[in-house]
């Protein structure tokens, strides 16, 4: 008999897994997705993870959660998933069910989900439970071994001749860098304003900013990468890995408006390539909104590869 409630601490490893399997470009362990939710917790936003289970066996795992950087106070985050063998039996639906009347509790006016167009089950499920599909993204995969970075051999000297400078958080830290989380929290909240988002943008705390960025136990100083002109910074971009994988995330890459179109984007991610090489990682994924030309054209010039898109499901709850 399948049963619905919440997770349970010895339950976060098996929780993960099945969020892996269903959503395999974005690995977790269950001590990162219990670090994520926790992190809400302390943050000071809402959230609440449920399993459904067969005696002991977790089958499935539903979670509501609140976006720090697109924030509404009754809009919501989603994640549903269930074990392949356990997919057809109702699992789905009762967890389903179970994060509805706990959403409609909390007020909640709406709730989003991503959802691979090419899924097999959950297009027609979400659609079936009143879900909308507006915005797409895709994941694009890059193999580092692969790389060949001499056709940008021009490129980077331009941006070099222009005095841009690309340095790490690990070089930026060991420099003693005066301010260095202050600069790098107005750094992250100048040029992420434009980025296409499901949501409005809403400022990212110093807080959110200090625990979930630099503190994410994944981050990798080396691939944490500024670029500087006389002293002022620029642009950004970060990776990410998880444990669950070797594999490294492209978090956000952004340059300041003034110096966008021309080729500060690219030299960032030819640098991050580089790091990534040095760290031994086989791929590095990112995602982009459908509507982010600029920077879907860049991945697409680095040899990215897009996977079919993953399309954000939005319900109203009243």
């Amino acid at each position: 008999m399948t049963t619905v409630a919440p997770i349970a601490g010895h339950e976060w490893d098996a929780a993960a897994a099945i969020l892996t399997g269903a959503n395999p470009h974005d690995p977790l362990t269950g001590e990162e997705f219990r670090h994520q939710m926790h992190e809400q917790r302390d943050w000071g936003y809402g959230w609440t993870v449920l399993v459904a289970r067969d005696g002991a066996e977790v089958l499935g795992v539903a979670a509501y959660h609140q976006n720090p950087g697109a924030f509404h106070p009754h809009r919501y985050g989603l994640d549903l998933a269930v074990a392949p063998h356990a997919q057809g039996r109702g699992v789905g639906g009762a967890l389903w069910q179970a994060l509805h009347a706990d959403l409609r509790g909390r007020g909640a006016e709406s709730a989003r989900l991503l959802a691979r167009e090419d899924h097999p089950v959950a297009p027609g499920f979400l659609t079936r439970r009143g879900f909308v599909g507006d915005r797409r993204y895709f994941m694009s995969t890059l193999s580092v071994p692969d790389f060949d970075a001499a056709p940008y051999a021009a490129l980077e000297d331009r941006v070099q001749s222009r005095g841009v400078r690309i340095r790490t958080l690990a070089d930026l830290r060991a420099a003693d860098t005066p301010d260095l989380v202050g600069r790098l929290h107005a750094l992250m909240s100048d040029v992420r304003q434009d980025v296409p988002r499901a949501e409005p943008a809403t400022p990212l705390s110093r807080q959110v900013f200090e625990d979930g960025v630099l503190g994410d136990p994944g981050l990798l100083p080396d691939t944490y990468l500024i670029a500087e002109v006389g002293g002022d910074w620029i642009g950004q971009t970060v990776c990410f890995r998880s444990g669950a994988s070797p594999d490294l995330l492209t978090g956000l890459t952004g340059v300041t408006r003034s110096w966008r179109g021309q080729g500060v984007a690219t030299a960032l991610k030819l640098a991050a390539i580089r790091a990534a090489r040095t760290l031994g990682a086989p791929t590095i994924r990112t995602d982009n909104a459908s509507d982010n030309a600029p920077m879907l054209a860049i991945n697409d010039r680095l040899g990215f590869v897009r996977d079919p898109a993953s399309v954000s499901y939005m319900i109203r709850l009243w």
